[in-house]
């Protein structure tokens, strides 16, 4: 249950992130001037997401009898959640 709202909020998370990030002085002064703008590369953001939505998908479509153990969906949602807190941190601070 949890993989499937966090596989949900995936995308709204990355949305509100970039809008909220491009609401401060500092993303207008990056897009008005170049200046201040965040040394985060890119393909750093987009990895965490992908890895997010590759857990959420392990996590919600792998059945049972095919994990190599137990607790291996729950640690697949702990790692999904903390992509997707990392890949909104990124976000909100690089304009």
């Amino acid at each position: 249950m949890a993989a499937k709202v966090g596989l949900a909020l995936l995308v709204p998370t990355a949305v509100v992130s970039v809008v909220l990030s491009l609401m401060t002085e500092r993303a207008a002064d990056c897009v008005m001037y170049g200046n201040r703008c965040s040394s985060i590369p890119g393909p750093m953001i987009f990895g965490a997401f992908l890895v997010s939505a590759a857990l959420g998908v392990f996590a919600v479509g792998c059945p049972r009898e095919r994990l190599p153990f137990a607790s291996a969906r729950s640690w697949a949602v702990k790692l999904q959640g903390v992509a997707q807190v990392a890949m909104a941190m990124l976000l909100l601070v690089s304009p």
